[in-house]
């Protein structure tokens, strides 16, 4: 069996440390050119035969199972990489529920992962709460009614930022170590460990839980299709019989009737499983809000990898101990599975990231692009802690070495804490349809990384003079990844590109003429893609979908990069191209791009009178689509709903446009031909909305302590009593909140330490400076507002020692000598919304 050997650990462990310098700033002027193709040789690649995971395999009423092999999953019978995603229940506004599930459906979401949090259902002993916002038999039934599959994290431990990882606090004073207040007990105490009492107490959870899935599983027809176990439990956490926990809590699961054909548990830091007892699943992040405040972390997870996680959210290395070794192969009997892929990332007092489109789009690529064959992420929608009838419910700096916001658990989600659809949702619905459809040629293909870039061959994984790069095949059909997004490194163009691929039995080079590769940009190219009848040899533009009733493929064309298609002749009447330029060869027609857009297609006619078309769109419309059953929708929009037989449009501007292929789906308006779509203006009569506001105090000049925990000098959010001596400044709408609007957002964009929100006196809601504007969303926040309402925001400034990290800055070395606290602006976006009845 092979295994890690130390010094290639020790490589790893400086691979994933972090610097105590700024990274170096990227220049537009780091260029690189290669003398030579890239290659990847797999010429003596040697299928095996997955083998089927024993237990691991459901049917629902109609027949259609879902099995796990030790490669991928099928769905009836054919291969499957699901993409699902975090989505706290109890922490956002079950009126709003429906809303979230439908943005997550319009982004192409195979399902939603939810954890239970147990302290947020039984805080006080005995008194169990499933009402309201806890309504999780609702929460799974809403997501039946929109076809959206439930992936159950159903604990007993969570972690999730919640307090006590979700333990109780009853539970943590009964069974707890007093020397670990995480809601562990690997040093002492009985949680997290097979002690009766523990076992007792997280029964009567499986319990309740079991009534409230009752019916809702996968076998019965319902959504629930997967179920993790306890989270993170490691011999550190749960003492040396952490895998006979994990063991006996998928007992009880099945007792109490869990029967889902996929169990899992997270498999980070030497985590416990059984193999064919859970699958385990792994994560990655742009970036860290745990760590120390001054260090820079240019992550592995833009880098692809033979290794499962090369992160601190890892499997085979653990920078807290360089010599911990782990056994690869053991992972390799089970499919690659993540459930933190990151989409965002939460912000700590002391350290606050911020993370960009570009670097969440980049970690799924290459997550995907490294061999994973089901995609898991981690949040996807914001939310708000509860407060609790006893405390508050975030994870403190005194329950731990991170201070999370108290209310906020945003997590810079594509889908905001309030609803608001960021710039990150728009990054997803490629890969995700891509999945979707593609998933069966992608799923059955291995991975093959470079060995310049192979941290297994001893090399240097963080090396960006490489160009980061990954192929996926099963010796005939390849997928060749490229990332060149780096967060925190220096990233170079790279010039004279081409890639020499030994397949089993072909050469093939592509693109057949060297290409520059920006900045910035990731990609996957297919190679000998079989579809619908015709070989696709290859191209250098990107799948995205398939409408099958129009037998159409959608493909863009990655944004400074010419796209190219060649297929093969074998079979192929005719190829004619619009904003194309065909030529004919002897095996095969080259197709080049002129114009790709709204009307660049490729039409194949086949001999059999049968014809493909393949429609070629650019980068920035490709990242503005929908798919709804067989229509494409292109859009300016914030968001559209699909909610059965109704569509929903989301703005903040009046005036938009919606284009549809192949026909207009909306019914009661006027579309005009646009190229290959059916386009229809939405406008929204302008509404006004009157937001005043005030500063009754000035606080940029006050002094305070922030509390320091003792194990590495993090520091946390200060005393309440320090917000009331900030800056203080009143809002009001004089006129109300108008009624008829979809929302009204309220974008503060300040520098400053902190600030909260407070009505009526209340403390409802936080926000920690990390250089974006912070948005209030009253839709959430003051459904109930009126005239008579006190609404303040109270802020407290960055005093020039305070050991804070903020979007790779660390704020001592701005070596201030007085206090920032500075308010630019406060504005009011109303938000429009209309449906419409689909045809």
């Amino acid at each position: 069996m092979n295994r890690l050997i130390n010094f290639l650990s020790a490589s790893i462990l400086l691979a994933v440390t972090a610097c105590t310098t700024a990274p170096e700033k990227q220049e537009d002027a780091n260029v690189i050119s290669l003398e030579k193709a890239l290659t990847f040789d797999v010429s003596d690649y040697d299928f095996q035969k997955p083998r089927d995971i024993p237990g691991m395999a459901s049917s629902n009423p109609d027949g259609v199972e879902i099995k796990v092999n030790s490669q991928y999953v099928t769905r009836g019978g054919e291969p499957w990489i699901s993409s699902y995603a975090d989505f706290h229940y109890t922490r956002y506004p079950a009126e709003h529920w429906e809303d979230a599930i439908l943005k997550m459906k319009s982004q192409g979401f195979y399902g939603i992962a939810t954890y239970v949090f147990w302290i947020h259902h039984e805080e006080i002993e005995g008194q169990w709460n499933f009402e309201g916002n806890r309504n999780l038999r609702q929460f799974i039934e809403l997501c039946k009614k929109h076809d959206m599959g439930v992936f159950m994290r159903i604990g007993p431990w969570a972690n999730g930022e919640c307090r006590n990882g979700g333990h109780p606090d009853w539970l943590m004073e009964r069974l707890g170590d007093p020397n670990d207040i995480h809601g562990h007990s690997g040093g002492g105490g009985r949680l997290r460990t097979t002690d009766p009492e523990y076992v007792a107490a997280f029964d009567k959870l499986y319990y309740q839980l079991s009534r409230q899935m009752k019916g809702l599983y996968y076998k019965d027809g319902g959504p629930i299709f997967a179920i993790q176990l306890d989270n993170e439990l490691t011999p550190y956490h749960g003492g040396n019989s952490a895998a006979d926990l994990i063991e006996l809590e998928k007992e009880m699961a099945l007792e109490y009737g869990m029967e889902v054909p996929i169990y899992t548990t997270t498999a980070w830091n030497g985590a416990a499983y059984t193999q064919d007892v859970t699958i385990p699943v792994h994560g990655s992040y742009a970036d860290y809000f745990w760590g120390t405040a001054d260090q820079y972390y240019r992550t592995p997870a833009f880098s692809f990898s033979n290794m499962r996680a090369v992160d601190d959210v890892d499997t085979e290395s653990n920078p807290m101990d360089e010599n911990e070794i782990y056994d690869i192969e053991e992972y390799n009997n089970n499919p690659y599975m993540t459930c933190e892929t990151g989409i965002g990332i939460n912000i700590a007092f002391h350290r606050r990231p911020n993370v960009t489109p570009k670097d969440n789009g980049a970690v799924s690529l290459v997550e995907l692009g490294s061999g994973c064959n089901g995609m898991g992420y981690y949040m996807n929608i914001g939310g708000t802690n509860p407060k609790g009838e006893l405390s508050y419910m975030n994870r403190a700096i005194d329950r731990f070495a991170a201070s999370n916001p108290v209310f906020s658990n945003d997590f810079q989600g594509a889908i905001g804490e309030f609803g608001q659809v960021r710039e990150s949702f728009y990054e997803y619905p490629t890969q995700f349809n891509f999945m979707a459809d593609f998933g069966k040629y992608l799923a059955p293909c291995r991975t093959f990384v470079p060995a310049v870039i192979d941290e297994l061959q001893g090399n240097d994984l963080l090396n960006s003079l490489e160009l980061q790069r990954a192929l996926r095949t099963d010796g005939n059909t390849a997928f060749l990844f490229v990332n060149n997004h780096i967060k925190h490194d220096t990233a170079y163009q790279f010039n004279n590109v081409q890639f020499d691929l030994q397949l089993k039995n072909e050469k093939v080079t592509i693109p057949e003429n060297p290409v520059t590769i920006p900045v910035g940009s990731y990609f996957y190219w297919p190679v000998n893609l079989s579809l619908s009848g015709v070989t696709l040899k290859q191209a250098t533009a990107q799948p995205v979908l398939y409408l099958e009733e129009s037998n159409t493929y959608m493909f863009f064309e990655n944004k400074g990069i010419p796209a190219e298609f060649i297929f093969a002749n074998a079979g192929v009447k005719s190829i004619n191209g619009t904003d194309a330029k065909v030529e004919k060869r002897a095996s095969d027609s080259k197709v080049i791009i002129e114009n790709a857009g709204l009307n660049c297609s490729i039409d194949v006619e086949l001999d059999n009178g049968n014809v493909i078309k393949f429609i070629v769109l650019t980068e920035k419309l490709a990242k503005q689509h929908y798919k709804s059953g067989n229509t494409l929708y292109l859009t300016d929009v914030e968001v559209i709903l699909f909610d059965h037989e109704n569509i929903k449009l989301i703005s903040e501007k009046t005036e938009n446009t919606v284009w549809m292929y192949p026909a207009n789906t909306i019914a009661g308006v006027t579309a005009t031909r646009d190229g290959l779509f059916e386009k229809v203006e939405v406008n929204f009569e302008k509404v006004d909305v009157n937001l005043t506001h005030k500063q009754t105090q000035d606080g940029k000049h006050i002094s305070y302590k922030n509390p320091t925990y003792k194990y590495n000098d993090n520091v946390g959010v200060p005393d309440d009593s320090v917000f009331n001596r900030g800056t203080i400044i009143e809002l009001a709408f004089p006129n109300g909140i108008p009624q008829k609007l979809y929302d009204v957002r309220v974008n503060v964009d300040y520098k400053a330490s902190a600030l909260r929100f407070y009505k009526n006196g209340e403390f409802i809601y936080d926000n920690y400076y990390n250089e974006t504007v912070w948005t209030l969303g009253a839709r959430h926040m003051l459904a109930d507002y009126n005239t008579d309402m006190k609404l303040e925001l109270k802020f407290i400034p960055f005093q020039p020692e305070d050991k804070i990290y903020y979007n790779g800055k660390y704020w001592p070395n701005f070596k201030h000598t007085e206090n920032v606290l500075d308010v630019n602006s406060i504005t009011v976006v109303p938000v429009y919304e209309k449906s419409f009845s689909i045809k």
